[in-house]
């Protein structure tokens, strides 16, 4: 077996094929399939498919994230208590791929059985999909990252192919969703949207079975760390972590602030710039440039450190959201700032997952008790309730702005209610991020703490 020499620790560690690399990247590219799918567009489907209310979808939707947030906490509590054959996370990925998919598909295919009715159905197909299953699939596969090696270079890599993929699943769903959906009969029509669904739901389930099959679990915990912890106790081991606290309050931040911006960018493009298909090129160039920056995210990160890297990246994304301001009603001039939040965000997502599996490897470090299932379906947790909230809000101010998804000209309230959440609303929550990652500063201390952990195993 392949092994190359670790400079921080002076040990060989197992080399990780590029396949599997390949293979656990295609599992964000699948879960982009579903996330993109039921986030960034089903809300358009639900106004202005099915004529149904803005701000009581807000609402559904965010109930949804803040009880997704509350299962993810959960849900990383039995993946530190479940283990199998296969280890402790990917088991998850066999189960689950087939039920996520086709629960996707049961979302868009609402019967006609009242407007009470379609919202009760949406609440539950929707819950069904992003709180339950999405949360039981992608919590165990994301902490799959701090299992398959311990070298956070090694780590920083895995996290680029991650992210490689994500983006390009993202870039495919927001290139192409609204185009193929007017090709097969507009946005307007429900078949067109149960067709992309399954189109989406196979592939996705496939590149789940694939990630499974074809990635491996190295690192195994002495019998010390794999006694049951309450989780009670999980609580109070994940909050003496400040890193990790600080990595929260980074993806919160950025997911209250991208939700405002996502949450209305096709109405923003429909109304505003007068195409709606605008909406999906101005997603599509904003992770261009993450896919096109993302190999050289590994070389910086190991010349300026993670979190340097991903503190420049936050002040380029911000310049790109506040630049909008200019002239934003100009389809390329906001083409441009896409660009501009493309290449900070590319800092930003090409290093933040490996940062979370460096804060487990802290957390263990400072509490004697690893329990990586917690801290990363804790982290997840921040994010979906920003996210939730940043979504509901987006859509209560359009909602109660007169917006009528099924009205052939909005009024100018719901117009001037669109600019300002696409425009001006995230950007308080951008100023937030570097702020967060001004005070973190593990990639100093991780030789120290790595050295440290591997002496005290050694010795049990």
């Amino acid at each position: 077996m392949e092994k190359h020499l670790n400079k921080q620790s002076g040990k060989y560690v197992e080399n990780i094929s590029i396949s599997e690399k390949i293979a656990y990247g295609g599992g964000d590219l699948a879960s982009n399939l579903i996330l993109v799918l039921t986030s960034t567009f089903v809300t358009f489907f639900y106004t202005d498919a099915l004529g149904l209310n803005a701000a009581i979808i807000g609402s559904i939707m965010m109930f949804s994230r803040f009880a997704d947030g509350f299962t993810d906490i959960f849900m990383g509590y039995v993946m530190d208590r479940v283990r199998t054959k296969h280890g402790k996370a990917r088991p998850w990925l066999l189960w689950l791929a087939v039920p996520i998919s086709v629960a996707t598909i049961l979302v868009f295919l609402v019967p006609n059985i009242g407007e009470a009715g379609k919202y009760v159905y949406v609440t539950i197909t929707y819950n069904l999909v992003t709180t339950f299953l999405y949360t039981m699939i992608n919590i165990p596969y994301g902490a799959l990252t701090s299992l398959m090696s311990r070298d956070q270079n090694q780590r920083t890599v895995i996290n680029i192919f991650r992210m490689f993929m994500a983006q390009i699943g993202s870039l495919i769903i927001n290139a192409c969703t609204l185009p193929f959906i007017n090709a097969l009969g507009g946005s307007g029509s429900q078949k067109s949207w149960i067709i992309v669904s399954v189109i989406y739901g196979v592939i996705a389930a496939a590149l789940f079975l694939t990630c499974f099959a074809k990635t491996k679990e190295r690192v195994q915990v002495s019998m010390e760390q794999k006694e049951d912890i309450r989780l009670g106790e999980s609580f109070k081991l994940i909050m003496k972590n400040n890193y990790w606290l600080l990595i929260v309050g980074i993806w919160v931040s950025m997911a209250f602030g991208m939700s405002l911006n996502m949450s209305v960018g096709t109405y923003y493009a429909k109304y505003v710039l007068g195409n709606e298909n605008v909406a999906g090129f101005l997603s599509a160039l904003s992770i261009l440039p993450v896919i096109v920056f993302m190999p050289a995210i590994v070389p910086l990160s190991k010349k300026h450190g993670k979190r340097n890297v991903a503190f420049v990246g936050s002040f380029i994304y911000m310049a790109g959201q506040v630049l909008m301001l200019v002239s934003p009603e100009s389809a390329a001039w906001l083409l441009i700032c896409s660009l501009i939040k493309g290449v900070g965000n590319a800092a930003i997502v090409g290093t933040l997952f490996a940062m979370v599996a460096d804060t487990i490897e802290y957390g263990q470090w400072k509490t004697g008790k690893r329990v990586e299932g917690m801290l990363y379906s804790s982290t997840t947790f921040g994010a979906k309730v920003g996210m939730g909230i940043g979504g509901a809000v987006a859509l209560g101010i359009i909602g109660a702005a007169g917006y009528d998804g099924l009205a052939a000209v909005q009024t100018e309230a719901a117009i001037y209610a669109i600019k300002q959440v696409y425009l001006v609303l995230p950007i308080p929550f951008l100023v937030l991020i570097p702020i967060f990652y001004g005070f973190y500063k593990l990639d100093k201390i991780y030789p120290k703490v790595m050295e440290d952990l591997e002496e005290r195993e050694g010795k049990q």
